[in-house]
């Protein structure tokens, strides 16, 4: 599910302009002079519920997901 929602975070962002700080944008060749293309690629970390007592303690961190999502944008200004 957060696969599905920070891939439709990218393409919401790509589309409205409205990007997090942690947002990277990368950008991508396009043969037309006039037409500036790039890569958004947003990421989204968020921390698991506590099933496995100890887990923390074995990984020596909280375990966490770590999704990215892409979109390719057109002549951001």
């Amino acid at each position: 599910m957060g696969r599905v929602a920070t891939q439709d975070g990218a393409s919401v962002a790509g589309i409205s302009g409205n990007f997090s700080p942690s947002d990277t944008f990368i950008h991508i060749d396009s043969p037309d002079p006039q037409q500036k293309l790039e890569l958004v690629v947003t990421h989204r970390t968020k921390n698991l519920l506590r099933v496995l007592p100890g887990l923390a303690g074995l990984l020596n961190r909280e375990p966490v997901t770590d999704v990215s999502g892409i979109a390719v944008i057109e002549n951001r200004r």
